[in-house]
């Protein structure tokens, strides 16, 4: 359906359908690799997701030096992905899951440090240059690993689908994207935070929280029986708190790009911008979403 609109720019119109049909085309892809119930479609797809995001980070960073060791996070990134997959078929616990983490930021650090020993660079290497590698890899690789996590997590004693708590954080995290930009697009006059994000409204904010309730409530209506771990009294605080952390998700890519001067991440998807556009939310989702399993489970 057309929005017509008259309190709406054609412009505005135009990004929404145009985001609306990339969210949708993408999300069936994910929707559709979950179906055929493929481990190793799944894997390639959050790998490519993954690598593709941090590529993206690293193509925003003004200078060259701060690509330095592109190739170092790109290599740990791979590994950690493949790692998550195969602790998963050998072990059980979730807790190898959370040393992997840990053991893979060491990694990435160590091998910084012995490229340098080894192979010292002209001029005196910033610390700078160390930390937007790290940090690209933890914000990127380290947290989009979590989705992967929740689709690896073994059922516990309440059973349940890990596909379905998968179906439920995408469901949810993008009912409340597009729920914040429809209303803040329709009703949006009084700016959030306008020295981050100027096109973000409370009004937007506001149809965040209804976006993702619509969201929680749906999925819980549908398939509540595949998520059993998520209670019906859990619904209405999960998806609100869910909701929260994609907007924080969104507002840090936001800092992110105005910090590098970018408008968006790439031009992969017509209307939203590249990877990272697309996972931002994702990115602060998914940790709370595996938390909340990993407590309950």
């Amino acid at each position: 359906m057309q929005i017509t609109n008259s309190r709406i720019p054609q412009s505005k119109a135009v990004i929404f359908k145009r985001r609306l049909v990339s969210t949708i085309a993408l999300w069936g892809i994910v929707g559709l690799s979950l179906a055929l119930k493929s481990d190793w479609i799944f894997f390639i797809l959050i790998l490519a997701i993954s690598l593709g995001g941090l590529l993206e980070y690293f193509s925003m960073l003004p200078r060259v030096g701060h690509r330095r060791f592109r190739r170092h996070s790109l290599l740990f990134g791979f590994i950690y992905i493949s790692a998550l997959f195969a602790i998963s078929l050998k072990f059980d616990s979730p807790g190898y899951l959370a040393f992997a983490d840990s053991f893979a930021i060491f990694a990435l650090l160590f091998t910084i440090v012995v490229t340098q020993i080894r192979k010292p660079l002209e001029g005196i290497l910033s610390l700078e240059e160390i930390l937007v590698a790290v940090f690209g890899y933890i914000y990127i690789i380290i947290l989009f690993g979590f989705v992967s996590k929740i689709y690896l997590l073994p059922p516990g004693d309440s059973g349940g689908s890990p596909l379905f708590y998968l179906i439920f954080l995408c469901v949810v995290t993008k009912f409340t994207d597009m729920g914040a930009y429809a209303i803040g697009s329709l009703f949006g006059k009084h700016k959030m935070v306008p020295n981050i994000s100027p096109g973000k409204t409370w009004q937007g904010f506001g149809g965040s929280l209804l976006g993702s309730l619509v969201a929680g409530f749906g999925c819980f209506w549908l398939f509540g029986d595949k998520i059993p771990i998520i209670e019906s009294t859990h619904v209405v605080i999960l998806s609100l708190v869910l909701a929260l952390a994609a907007v924080l998700g969104d507002l840090a890519e936001s800092i992110l790009k105005r910090t590098l001067g970018v408008k968006d991440s790439g031009a992969l998807f017509p209307g939203i911008g590249g990877i990272l556009d697309l996972i931002d939310s994702l990115l602060f989702t998914a940790p709370v979403l595996y938390l909340y399993l990993f407590l309950f489970r």
